[in-house]
């Protein structure tokens, strides 16, 4: 397991991505102390100010294509095993890749599949904590907080010794148990949109691939793999 850092990076992602494509083998690991153009899902710039945990990490995944759907919810929980182990905080799960505590977002990921020279496939998981004592900019301080631990790299061990064991949980089906413990607003009315529209569902269940399993205002169900929920659109009617 290579770890390398870096005092600052465009993107750990970019970054880990070019190592990938040129054979980096599994778990090479980039971390950055701050980013300059950091990325969420959906293309969304990600906020990285120095004292955050910001790191990419190449996955070798043998599992079949339709099982990648579940890498992304089983690195959220690594993340959250982690920081209950090193820290005691005890994170929320918001479908599909965010962790929240007490309602505020704390953690990020975003994942990116690809192939390298030789024409092996790799995913690479970019995850992004909001660690450190540092306090958010006014603009984000309502809606992300942080967890106050400052010792990265063990956090990033941690992480990675609990995505290693991702293949066997996702073939097993063990590990959606606990996810679906700690999932946000299972039952709920939430807004969920997609690339088309935005509109409103009960959430269901997170089956064990990562799909969301909805049920329309019209009584139809559908099994999504992408989009984005939210509970606090859904209470104000904002479809």
């Amino acid at each position: 397991m290579e770890i390398r850092f870096f005092e600052t990076l465009p993107s750990t992602n970019r970054t880990a991505a070019e190592a990938a494509r040129e054979g980096a083998v599994a778990f090479f690991t980039v971390w950055a102390k701050t980013q300059t153009a950091g990325r969420g899902r959906l293309d969304r710039s990600f906020h990285s100010p120095v004292g955050g945990t910001y790191f990419s990490t190449v996955l070798r995944p043998s599992l079949p294509r339709a099982q990648y759907t579940a890498l992304t919810p089983f690195a959220a929980l690594a993340v959250r095993r982690a920081l209950s182990e090193l820290t005691g905080v005890q994170a929320d799960i918001k479908w599909v890749n965010d962790l929240y505590v007490n309602g505020k977002k704390i953690c990020g990921i975003l994942a990116e599949a690809g192939e390298d020279k030789e024409g092996a496939p790799f995913v690479i998981l970019g995850i992004g904590i909001n660690t450190g004592k540092d306090l958010l900019p006014p603009e984000i301080a309502d809606i992300a907080a942080n967890v106050p631990f400052d010792a990265p790299r063990a956090l990033i061990e941690r992480i990675l010794t609990h995505l290693k064991g991702a293949e066997a949980a996702i073939c097993e089906e063990s590990w959606i148990a606990e996810y679906r413990a700690h999932c946000l607003w299972r039952g709920e009315r939430v807004a969920v949109k997609t690339a088309d529209a935005v509109c409103m569902a009960r959430m269901l269940e997170v089956e064990p691939d990562g799909a969301l399993f909805v049920e329309w205002e019209n009584g139809a169900r559908e099994r999504l793999y992408g989009g984005e929920i939210s509970l606090r659109s859904a209470q104000k009617g904002e479809i």
